[in-house]
């Protein structure tokens, strides 16, 4: 079978079929090769499949097509003196590209093209009542059972699986990173903009914040006297957040939220926005403060679904703002130190510390 060669698009034998339904009007641009000749003007050759075919130039070149590669050449085909396709009408005069995949059906013109070779120009003959089955396409009234679409093909270049494969991972990879160069323009236009609209925000309620280096600008309310909160710390946490033109969206203190509840988590693990995980860890226990999180530390391009007392939800890319009050900061437990293993708690070894038997001297012998 002959696939359009588009990455994720194919071109397949039922897009020809469909084409015979609607017959083409005489293409403005001729294909290469014989037009309109009656089948018995060749020398037909059949394929064990059946299929028919001869071929009318054959340049002793290299390589043939195969399973996974590409192949362009110019084509078309006709039936009863009626042009159904044509890759010069199709393409404006070029050849088309198309992946090589298995024969789709018995007979499939794919056999004769795989033993073609760039230059090599051939005549095949496909059992239309096989081709149209295969497209699931119903055969138009001017072609009857038994009938022969003619297709005359010219091989013009060939590449390898290989080849492809590594042409399209190159295409891909380009286009990766094409994709994320304009995600990172973009990500740095809207930090501007959101910088921008937070400083005009700022000057217009008079209110004096500190940057950090992430962008996340943040007020303290009260200092807070207890444990400063550390990355894997579980933290308590009241707040309420709003959107710049002061309209709550959320709050665990307001009780048309119905979840007036502490808001517990553990420090550091992404379990909150951005803003809230820095935010907080510049915080003490019993610290209030408010934070001013650009849409890049808050929710960035996603949306939050509504509640009833915030329909609208948070659209995306919002600017949102927080006050906030660190209630409690517990630190991890560390874990017990590792158990003794048995044999480190057997008794030491006796070690013998008492001198050496002093030998005594024998008594002189008596005369």
């Amino acid at each position: 079978m002959l696939q359009k060669f588009s990455f994720v698009i194919f071109f397949s034998m039922s897009a020809i079929a469909t084409m015979a339904q609607q017959p083409q009007p005489q293409p403005q641009v001729q294909p290469q090769g014989p037009q309109l000749v009656p089948a018995a003007a060749f020398n037909y050759k059949k394929l064990p499949s059946g299929l028919q075919y001869a071929f009318i130039v054959d340049k002793p070149t290299s390589p043939k097509p195969e399973e996974g590669g590409q192949i362009s050449l110019n084509m078309q085909s006709q039936c009863n003196n009626r042009i159904l396709y044509s890759t010069a009408a199709q393409f404006k005069g070029k050849p088309g590209v198309y992946g090589v995949a298995k024969p789709a059906f018995k007979g499939d013109l794919i056999e004769v093209i795989m033993l073609m070779t760039p230059g090599d120009s051939a005549v095949c003959l496909v059992d239309a009542d096989a081709l149209f089955k295969n497209a699931k396409s119903k055969m138009p009234d001017f072609i009857k059972k038994g009938d022969k679409v003619q297709y005359f093909i010219k091989l013009v270049s060939v590449k390898s699986k290989d080849k492809v494969i590594k042409e399209q991972t190159a295409a891909f990879e380009k286009q990766m990173k094409e994709q994320a160069a304009k995600q990172k323009a973009a990500a740095a236009k809207l930090v501007a903009k959101d910088d921008k609209a937070l400083q005009a925000y700022f000057k217009k309620k008079t209110i004096v914040t500190i940057k950090t280096a992430s962008g996340l600008y943040y007020t303290v309310i009260e200092e807070g006297t207890g444990e400063k909160a550390m990355p894997n710390d579980t933290v308590v946490m009241n707040y309420t957040g709003y959107f710049m033109d002061g309209k709550k969206f959320d709050s665990n203190v307001d009780t048309a939220f119905r979840h007036v509840q502490p808001f517990t988590f553990v420090l550091g693990r992404g379990s909150v926005v951005k803003g809230w995980d820095e935010g907080i860890a510049l915080m003490k226990q019993g610290g209030k403060a408010t934070f001013y999180l650009p849409s890049g530390l808050a929710y960035g391009p996603q949306s939050r679904p509504g509640s009833p007392a915030n329909p609208g939800g948070i659209p995306a890319n919002s600017i949102l703002l927080f006050d906030v009050e660190l209630v409690k900061v517990a630190h991890p437990v560390p874990p017990p130190p590792p158990a003794l293993k048995p044999d480190t708690l057997a008794a030491p070894p006796v070690v013998d510390t008492l001198p050496a038997a002093i030998p005594v001297p024998a008594e002189p012998k008596k005369d």
